[in-house]
């Protein structure tokens, strides 16, 4: 029994000393959203984790590593940059998505 506590308090600490941080996607009411992805801010990074929001309004709340992190959302069969933020370890960055005109826009709280 005190070996299961041992191994169950290091995996409680590990996951407490992550670098990570939570990001909040949002989106404005009347706002029929594409496909969205959201990974690094980096020269030659993948598209990243693709996701999807939730239809009820609320916030999908994504865990991110901490760092430059961009939002994609896609356009066509590709993906475009809607907007690049920084994550900070235990912090939660909201984003709220808007339509205007043909463009996504970000509005972003940190």
């Amino acid at each position: 029994m005190r070996a299961y506590a041992a191994a169950a308090l290091c995996l409680l600490v590990a996951a407490c000393d992550e670098e990570v941080g939570e990001v909040a996607v949002k989106v404005a009411s009347g706002f029929s959203v594409p496909a969205l992805a959201i990974g690094p801010d980096r020269l030659f990074a993948p598209d990243g984790e693709r996701f999807r929001v939730k239809g009820d309004g609320s916030a999908t709340v994504l865990r991110q590593a901490v760092g430059a992190v961009h939002l994609l959302y896609d356009r066509g069969g590709g993906f475009v940059t809607a907007c690049s933020f920084d994550v900070r370890k235990n912090r939660v960055v909201t984003v709220t998505l808007r339509s205007v005109g043909r463009e996504v826009k970000c509005e972003i709280v940190q």
